[in-house]
């Protein structure tokens, strides 16, 4: 579950109401967001009102992974993520059940929506057009640019090139 967050840039309201239905061996689609237990049709963003939510592309090892996780849990689980339970993961357990020990065992200090700002920076960086990487994120081109791409300092040998 953890390498959805780094591998996708989703939210982890967008990953907690995951279906096996959602993953096609590709892609993920974004259809709902979970809050709190509750789930609503429709992203952070747009809350329904774009019927068909959004792709997200998936990378072969997490592809694999996901197929996994859908065999383990077996086929009378909608959901792609369950608790040890079989139900859908609450933030506040999320973080404290598998998060935190996830970040205790690998000394990495950050959070899922850290992994979603570095997904859209690094895309980028690679040169993923402006309007796909967007679409990807689940938002307009402007805000993707002004809240989720940083710099990562590659740029510098030609920025001295062009100023001599």
């Amino acid at each position: 579950m953890v390498r959805v967050f780094t591998d996708t840039g989703m939210r982890l309201g967008e990953v907690l109401p995951l279906r096996r239905e959602d993953f096609d061996g590709e892609t993920l689609k974004v259809r709902r967001t979970a809050h709190e237990g509750v789930v609503l049709d429709g992203t952070k963003t747009d809350h329904g009102e774009h019927d068909a939510g959004r792709t997200v592309p998936v990378p072969a090892t997490l592809a694999w992974m996901i197929e996994a996780q859908i065999q383990l849990n077996g086929e009378n689980c909608e959901l792609l993520f369950t608790t040890p339970t079989g139900r859908m993961w609450r933030e506040r357990n999320f973080y404290r059940d598998l998060w935190k020990p996830a970040q205790q065992a690998s000394g990495l200090d950050i959070r899922p929506h850290e992994c979603r700002h570095s997904y859209v920076t690094h895309l980028r960086a690679a040169g993923i057009n402006d309007a796909d990487l967007a679409e990807i994120a689940g938002h307009r081109v402007e805000t993707m640019l002004a809240r989720y791409t940083h710099a990562v300092g590659e740029e510098f040998g030609q920025v001295r090139a062009a100023i001599g």
